[in-house]
């Protein structure tokens, strides 16, 4: 199985799961153990293995990114923070 095709089996497995009703926090860590099952099925060692928890890892921080990215170029107004309840001299940084 080349990478991306991986690479579309995990989004999509994680998506389908996700659709039947588990909670966006478990995502990260199915995407990592489809990964590792994977690799495991190309290679049946510790090196498939760790492959595939890396693939796992990387697409879900590619689809995190992504996700963030996508969000703030839809919606350049969105609630903007309100800093008029600061005091006079409460330093925030930059």
């Amino acid at each position: 199985m080349e990478t991306n095709e991986k690479i579309i089996a995990i989004v999509g497995i994680t998506e389908a799961v996700k659709q039947y009703g588990l909670p966006s926090v478990f995502c990260p860590t199915l995407a990592i153990i489809i990964g590792a099952l994977l690799g495991y099925s190309e290679k049946p060692d510790a090196q498939g293995i760790i492959e595939g928890v890396i693939l796992g890892a990387t697409v879900t921080g590619g689809y995190a990114v992504t996700k963030r990215v996508g969000r703030g170029m839809l919606s350049p107004f969105s609630k903007k923070t309100d800093y008029s309840n600061l005091e006079a001299d409460d330093y925030r940084g930059v």
